[in-house]
Protein backbone atom coordinates (compact mmCIF):
# COMPACT_ATOMS: atom_id res chain seq x y z
CA UNK A 1 0.00 0.00 0.00
CA UNK A 2 1.11 3.58 -0.73
CA UNK A 3 -0.66 5.17 2.24
CA UNK A 4 1.58 7.45 4.30
CA UNK A 5 -0.91 8.71 6.88
CA UNK A 6 -3.15 6.89 9.37
CA UNK A 7 -6.08 8.78 10.90
CA UNK A 8 -7.64 7.64 14.18
CA UNK A 9 -11.27 8.61 14.69
CA UNK A 10 -13.37 8.32 17.88
CA UNK A 11 -11.01 6.60 20.31
CA UNK A 12 -12.38 5.58 23.71
CA UNK A 13 -10.70 6.83 26.87
CA UNK A 14 -12.61 4.56 29.24
CA UNK A 15 -10.77 2.66 31.96
CA UNK A 16 -10.75 -1.13 31.62
CA UNK A 17 -11.30 -3.74 34.31
CA UNK A 18 -7.57 -3.94 35.04
CA UNK A 19 -7.39 -0.12 35.33
CA UNK A 20 -5.69 0.10 31.93
CA UNK A 21 -6.65 3.18 29.90
CA UNK A 22 -8.29 1.50 26.91
CA UNK A 23 -7.78 4.45 24.56
CA UNK A 24 -4.08 4.69 25.38
CA UNK A 25 -3.66 0.95 24.91
CA UNK A 26 -5.58 0.99 21.63
CA UNK A 27 -3.50 3.79 20.10
CA UNK A 28 -0.21 2.08 20.95
CA UNK A 29 -1.46 -1.29 19.75
CA UNK A 30 -2.78 0.02 16.44
CA UNK A 31 0.39 2.04 15.76
CA UNK A 32 2.48 -1.08 16.39
CA UNK A 33 0.37 -3.20 14.03
CA UNK A 34 0.28 -0.56 11.29
CA UNK A 35 4.04 -0.02 11.44
CA UNK A 36 4.66 -3.74 10.98
CA UNK A 37 2.06 -4.28 8.26
CA UNK A 38 2.32 -0.93 6.43
CA UNK A 39 5.85 0.44 6.88
CA UNK A 40 5.15 3.31 4.44
CA UNK A 41 2.93 5.04 7.00
CA UNK A 42 4.80 7.95 8.53
CA UNK A 43 2.03 10.03 10.12
CA UNK A 44 -0.28 8.88 12.91
CA UNK A 45 -2.95 11.49 13.53
CA UNK A 46 -6.43 11.74 15.03
CA UNK A 47 -9.58 13.53 13.96
CA UNK A 48 -11.02 14.45 17.34
CA UNK A 49 -14.07 16.27 18.71
CA UNK A 50 -13.96 19.34 20.96
CA UNK A 51 -16.99 18.50 23.12
CA UNK A 52 -16.86 21.41 25.57
CA UNK A 53 -15.81 24.22 23.26
CA UNK A 54 -19.23 25.81 22.84
CA UNK A 55 -19.90 25.66 26.57
CA UNK A 56 -16.57 27.42 27.20
CA UNK A 57 -17.34 30.00 24.51
CA UNK A 58 -20.77 30.81 25.93
CA UNK A 59 -19.16 31.46 29.32
CA UNK A 60 -16.68 33.77 27.59
CA UNK A 61 -19.47 35.77 25.97
CA UNK A 62 -20.53 37.51 29.17
CA UNK A 63 -22.47 40.80 29.07
CA UNK A 64 -19.22 42.58 29.97
CA UNK A 65 -17.31 40.91 27.12
CA UNK A 66 -20.12 41.66 24.68
CA UNK A 67 -19.57 45.35 25.37
CA UNK A 68 -15.77 45.21 25.67
CA UNK A 69 -14.23 42.12 24.03
CA UNK A 70 -11.34 40.34 25.79
CA UNK A 71 -7.94 41.56 24.69
CA UNK A 72 -6.21 38.17 24.74
CA UNK A 73 -8.07 36.81 21.69
CA UNK A 74 -5.70 37.52 18.80
CA UNK A 75 -7.89 38.63 15.89
CA UNK A 76 -7.11 41.12 13.14
CA UNK A 77 -9.14 44.31 12.85
CA UNK A 78 -10.42 43.12 9.47
CA UNK A 79 -11.68 39.86 10.96
CA UNK A 80 -13.46 41.66 13.76
CA UNK A 81 -15.08 44.12 11.34
CA UNK A 82 -16.18 41.39 8.92
CA UNK A 83 -18.07 39.69 11.75
CA UNK A 84 -19.62 42.94 12.96
CA UNK A 85 -20.80 43.66 9.41
CA UNK A 86 -22.85 40.44 9.46
CA UNK A 87 -25.11 41.72 12.26
CA UNK A 88 -26.72 45.17 11.81
CA UNK A 89 -26.47 47.10 15.04
CA UNK A 90 -23.72 44.98 16.57
CA UNK A 91 -21.09 47.14 18.22
CA UNK A 92 -18.46 44.47 18.83
CA UNK A 93 -17.29 41.21 17.31
CA UNK A 94 -18.31 39.35 20.46
CA UNK A 95 -21.86 40.71 20.27
CA UNK A 96 -22.04 39.76 16.59
CA UNK A 97 -20.75 36.25 17.26
CA UNK A 98 -23.23 35.63 20.07
CA UNK A 99 -26.10 36.85 17.89
CA UNK A 100 -25.08 34.52 15.08
CA UNK A 101 -24.57 31.35 17.12
CA UNK A 102 -27.84 31.96 18.98
CA UNK A 103 -29.72 32.30 15.69
CA UNK A 104 -31.47 29.45 13.91
CA UNK A 105 -29.93 28.40 10.64
CA UNK A 106 -26.67 30.27 11.19
CA UNK A 107 -24.83 27.66 9.11
CA UNK A 108 -26.84 28.38 5.96
CA UNK A 109 -25.57 31.90 5.21
CA UNK A 110 -22.26 31.74 3.34
CA UNK A 111 -21.20 35.32 4.09
CA UNK A 112 -21.69 34.76 7.79
CA UNK A 113 -19.80 31.48 7.69
CA UNK A 114 -16.83 33.07 5.93
CA UNK A 115 -16.69 35.83 8.52
CA UNK A 116 -17.02 33.38 11.39
CA UNK A 117 -14.33 30.93 10.32
CA UNK A 118 -11.14 32.81 11.35
CA UNK A 119 -12.78 34.02 14.56
CA UNK A 120 -14.09 30.62 15.65
CA UNK A 121 -10.90 28.79 14.67
CA UNK A 122 -8.83 31.29 16.68
CA UNK A 123 -11.15 30.84 19.64
CA UNK A 124 -10.90 27.07 19.23
CA UNK A 125 -7.10 27.18 19.32
CA UNK A 126 -7.22 29.49 22.35
CA UNK A 127 -9.56 27.06 24.12
CA UNK A 128 -7.36 24.03 23.46
CA UNK A 129 -4.09 25.72 24.36
CA UNK A 130 -5.05 28.00 27.25
CA UNK A 131 -8.27 26.85 28.91
CA UNK A 132 -7.49 24.70 31.96
CA UNK A 133 -9.62 22.28 33.92
CA UNK A 134 -11.02 23.75 37.14
CA UNK A 135 -8.59 23.22 39.99
CA UNK A 136 -5.66 22.42 37.70
CA UNK A 137 -2.88 24.52 36.25
CA UNK A 138 -1.71 21.81 33.87
CA UNK A 139 -4.66 19.83 32.53
CA UNK A 140 -6.50 21.09 29.47
CA UNK A 141 -10.17 21.92 30.05
CA UNK A 142 -11.15 19.80 27.07
CA UNK A 143 -11.26 16.11 28.11
CA UNK A 144 -10.33 14.82 24.66
CA UNK A 145 -7.37 17.19 24.47
CA UNK A 146 -6.24 16.14 27.95
CA UNK A 147 -6.37 12.47 26.95
CA UNK A 148 -4.29 12.85 23.79
CA UNK A 149 -1.83 15.33 25.28
CA UNK A 150 -1.21 13.05 28.27
CA UNK A 151 -0.49 10.29 25.78
CA UNK A 152 2.22 12.43 24.14
CA UNK A 153 0.54 13.78 21.03
CA UNK A 154 1.03 17.22 19.45
CA UNK A 155 -1.86 19.58 18.80
CA UNK A 156 -1.71 19.82 15.01
CA UNK A 157 -4.71 21.65 13.51
CA UNK A 158 -8.12 23.13 14.31
CA UNK A 159 -10.63 22.21 11.59
CA UNK A 160 -13.58 24.37 10.56
CA UNK A 161 -16.82 22.48 9.88
CA UNK A 162 -15.23 19.17 10.83
CA UNK A 163 -18.51 17.90 12.30
CA UNK A 164 -21.65 19.55 10.94
CA UNK A 165 -24.05 17.12 12.61
CA UNK A 166 -26.57 18.52 15.09
CA UNK A 167 -24.45 17.26 17.97
CA UNK A 168 -21.24 18.64 16.49
CA UNK A 169 -22.73 22.10 16.00
CA UNK A 170 -24.30 22.09 19.47
CA UNK A 171 -21.09 21.03 21.23
CA UNK A 172 -18.36 22.77 19.23
CA UNK A 173 -19.90 24.90 16.44
CA UNK A 174 -18.65 22.12 14.15
CA UNK A 175 -14.96 22.40 15.11
CA UNK A 176 -12.78 19.31 15.26
CA UNK A 177 -9.02 19.06 15.67
CA UNK A 178 -6.07 16.83 14.85
CA UNK A 179 -3.63 15.41 17.38
CA UNK A 180 -0.42 14.22 15.78
CA UNK A 181 1.51 11.35 17.35
CA UNK A 182 5.11 12.10 16.36
CA UNK A 183 6.64 8.80 17.40
CA UNK A 184 10.09 9.99 18.47
CA UNK A 185 8.58 12.77 20.61
CA UNK A 186 5.76 10.95 22.41
CA UNK A 187 7.58 10.29 25.69
CA UNK A 188 9.03 13.81 25.95
CA UNK A 189 5.70 15.40 25.06
CA UNK A 190 3.84 13.34 27.65
CA UNK A 191 6.34 14.13 30.39
CA UNK A 192 6.31 17.86 29.66
CA UNK A 193 2.52 17.99 29.61
CA UNK A 194 1.99 15.96 32.78
CA UNK A 195 4.69 17.74 34.78
CA UNK A 196 4.41 21.31 33.49
CA UNK A 197 1.29 21.55 31.35
CA UNK A 198 3.36 22.22 28.22
CA UNK A 199 1.38 21.50 25.06
CA UNK A 200 3.47 20.37 22.10
CA UNK A 201 2.37 21.45 18.62
CA UNK A 202 3.17 20.38 15.08
CA UNK A 203 2.34 21.59 11.59
CA UNK A 204 1.65 25.14 10.50
CA UNK A 205 -1.92 25.92 11.54
CA UNK A 206 -2.04 29.75 11.53
CA UNK A 207 -4.67 29.85 14.27
CA UNK A 208 -2.58 27.75 16.64
CA UNK A 209 0.39 29.95 15.74
CA UNK A 210 -1.58 33.06 16.74
CA UNK A 211 -2.21 31.74 20.22
CA UNK A 212 1.40 30.70 20.60
CA UNK A 213 2.79 33.96 19.24
CA UNK A 214 3.70 35.21 22.69
CA UNK A 215 4.94 31.85 23.92
CA UNK A 216 7.84 29.54 23.18
CA UNK A 217 6.45 26.38 21.65
CA UNK A 218 8.24 23.00 21.55
CA UNK A 219 10.17 22.46 18.33
CA UNK A 220 9.83 19.25 16.33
Amino acid sequence: ANAKCAIFYSISSQVGLSRVDLGNFLIKRVVSVLRSEMPNIEVFCTLSPMPRFRSWLEKLLTPENLKSPPQDINLTDAEKQALVNCVPGAATWTAALKHLIDSRGWTSEQTNMEAMEPVVRTLGAHYLLKAKRAGSNNNAADPVANFHLRNGSCLHRVNWRGDTSYRGLRQSLGLMCNYNYVLDRIEDNSESYVSKGTIATSGSDPYIARVLSSQTKPKL
